[in-house]
């Protein structure tokens, strides 16, 4: 793809994401870019389409890449690990932009009484009385998937891969159990069902019939039953599957409510629940009940959002801060450094703390905060590099040609030493990752409904009970850290200033 294609690409990206975003159609991958809210979104919009157009107004002879960038991303791109590694996290940040295409609790299609309804594109919700529910709040399209499975008239609704909300979404799990003759049992187990067990009503999923204690598979213990109006009309013990003690407060009508009970029978799952591939919790749940998997995408989503943010910051300081510094040099240079010195030894997380205490930090305020002492280092490295660089004859020529202060630095010197930014921003990435992560453990980041890794990862740290729980967290995290070290590494091979440097 040339470069005026991939102008062409963005500029039209730019442009629908903005127009379905008015229009509030949220369609996955162009609503990508307000992952960090409307604000963020209509600026990161306005830069891709102002880079889009920069590359389409460009000279046809500007189209291409110089033979020293080719050289370079040749190079990037025979060093295998590195370059594996790359194409990994670029598949795995295409499939977070898909959004709830792939993970959330809306059905994409829905099929009702021969109308088809796509509820994961509207910016608004369908209340329950459009599917027939009583309830004008959002329907529950889980629930309503139920529905269709057992009434079998030819309406169904597909749900994404995993159904499941990665914040505020902590649903009843629930399964449904098999009865072998007399004998209940977990699904997909021989092993008979200790514990609690009920039916519900064929006519009303949402009412239960009757509840009943299971020992070995086999009623034992005390039961409860319940008209269609939620009220209870008889209770009784059973002992060894037979019943021993029974009282009717109908006056003899319980009996009639025994045929509308549905052949199934089902048990509540308490949190935190084992990975189950049945109820599509392929991670498990945490302790409040929240699919695991969902929650780590979520926190994945978060992490591409705070790392675009955090690196366009910390760069943008760092280009201007070292650039200034290293090419003035003298008192600017001097004033700057002492700036630092006194900026680096702030209580990063006093502040922090602080900052959480007096209002609910969102992403970007914590992202900005983490820029507020990240930005040293980059600004130190560009000032060597351009105090190194203004030393050269090119930059001398330039001055004697009359070249302005700005063109000498931005379009003389900065080429020279991009390749550190290059080289770096891997690693300011990783860097933003671990910051967010050890803040929310620490119980300083994130609000509790946001998905977080650092959370989740403190969450299953505190209780090795649930093993899936903190196993999950560690190798999503550490997995990511570990792709961008190899493409750090790789970066840093390919672009070495040391190989690769231009002089005009």
């Amino acid at each position: 793809m040339t470069p005026r294609t991939t102008g062409i690409c963005l500029l039209v990206f730019a442009v629908l994401s903005a127009v379905f975003r008015l229009l509030r159609v949220l369609v996955p991958v162009f609503k990508a870019p307000f992952l960090g809210g409307a604000v963020l979104g209509f600026i990161v919009l306005a830069l891709v389409a102002a880079f889009g157009l920069r590359l389409i107004m460009r000279a046809r002879n500007e189209w291409q890449f110089s033979p020293l960038t080719l050289k370079q991303l040749r190079r990037f791109r025979s060093l295998r690990r590195g370059y594996v590694s790359f194409v990994v996290l670029v598949v795995l940040s295409g499939i977070a932009s898909l959004d709830n295409l792939i993970v959330g609790k809306r059905a994409l299609v829905v099929k009702q009484d021969g109308h088809y309804y796509f509820p994961f594109l509207r910016s608004d919700f369908l209340p329950g009385k459009t599917f027939g529910f009583a309830s004008s709040a959002e329907v529950d399209y889980r629930e309503l998937q139920e529905r269709c499975r057992l009434e079998k008239k030819g309406n169904w609704v597909l749900m994404p891969l995993v159904p499941y909300s990665p914040k505020l979404d902590s649903p009843p799990t629930i399964e449904i159990l098999d009865l072998h003759g007399d004998v209940l049992s977990p699904p997909g187990s021989s092993r008979p069902l200790d514990g609690t067990a009920y039916t519900v009503f064929a006519t009303n999923m949402e009412q239960k019939r009757q509840e009943f204690q299971f020992r070995k598979g086999v009623k034992h213990g005390d039961f409860r039953g319940w008209n269609e109006a939620g009220e209870q009309v008889e209770k009784g013990r059973y002992e060894n599957g037979k019943r021993v003690a029974y009282t009717d407060f109908s006056e003899g009508k319980a009996a009639a409510l025994e045929p509308m009970a549905h052949a199934e029978w089902k048990r509540l799952v308490y949190p935190p629940s084992e990975p189950s591939a049945r109820h599509k919790h392929y991670l498990g749940t945490n302790g409040t009940g929240q699919d695991v998997l969902a929650m780590l995408y979520g926190g994945w989503q978060q992490v591409l959002v705070a790392s675009v943010l955090f690196v366009t910051l910390v760069f943008g300081v760092g280009i201007i801060g070292g650039g200034a510094l290293g090419y003035f040099g003298g008192v600017v240079d001097i004033v700057g450094q002492r700036l630092i010195e006194v900026w680096s030894v702030l209580p990063f997380l006093f502040l922090v703390s602080i900052v959480s205490a007096l209002v609910s930090p969102t992403l970007t305020v914590l992202v900005m905060l983490i820029a507020a002492f990240g930005w040293m280092s980059t600004t130190s490295y560009l000032r060597t590099a351009v105090y190194k660089e203004k030393s050269r004859d090119y930059v001398a020529a330039a001055r004697l040609l009359g070249a302005s202060t700005p063109r000498i630095i931005f379009r003389q010197v900065l080429p020279n030493v991009i390749a550190i930014l290059v080289t770096l921003a891997p690693f300011e990435v990783s860097g933003v990752i671990t910051s967010l992560a050890a803040l929310d453990f620490l119980g300083f980041g994130l609000p509790p409904d946001e998905p977080s890794w650092g959370r989740l990862l403190h969450e299953g740290v505190d209780n090795f009970s649930y093993p899936w729980i903190v196993s999950s967290a560690f190798a999503a995290m550490a997995s990511v850290l570990v792709l961008i070290t190899f493409v750090g590494e790789a970066v840093r091979e390919a672009f070495d200033p040391k190989k690769f440097t231009i002089y005009e």
